[in-house]
């Protein structure tokens, strides 16, 4: 399986060279509220709708999914704020073959103003493939710093 996780992992880097399109939208800004990170309402989904919120949000996807989603609002950044997204299976079913913690993928991208954005991790274009069972999580980088991570499962 370990040939296997590693095959879709190369395909899928491979094929998704447009990585992270990271898009903001300047508005709706409300003073009166909370400070909040640069980042914030990071929530896992199975899709995002035309404004980058996410869609049917769940911690738990099938082992089929066509992809994880996570939508996350992006507040004040100014110009040119690096984004990255860190894609990473945390442990399970394949955990003796590949280890703990083993990074899938990264995204990376520039963003600014305020507005929702989404990282999405594509399920990989090689036959009958699964995702391994386990804990999964993705972590959000703003200019190398961490400032979100997201745990889901897979079973």
């Amino acid at each position: 399986m370990n040939n296997r996780f590693s095959l879709a992992v190369r395909a899928a880097a491979i094929l998704l060279l447009a990585a992270l399109p990271f898009v903001s939208c300047v508005g709706d800004e409300n003073e009166d509220s909370l400070p909040v990170g640069l980042l914030s309402e990071a929530t896992m989904a199975t899709g995002v709708d035309d404004d980058n919120r996410p869609v049917n949000q769940t911690n738990v996807f099938p082992t089929d999914a066509v992809g994880f989603f996570c939508s996350f609002k992006i507040n004040d950044a100014p110009p040119d704020t690096k984004i990255k997204a860190e894609w990473i299976y945390v442990g399970g079913d394949v955990e003796a073959e590949i280890g703990e913690n083993y990074t899938i993928e990264v995204h990376n991208g520039t963003a600014e103003g305020t507005g929702y954005t989404h990282a999405v991790l594509w399920l990989p274009p090689i036959p009958d493939y699964e995702w391994p069972r386990g804990d999964y999580k993705v972590v959000l980088y703003v200019d190398d710093e961490e400032e979100i991570s997201v745990p889901f499962k897979v079973e």
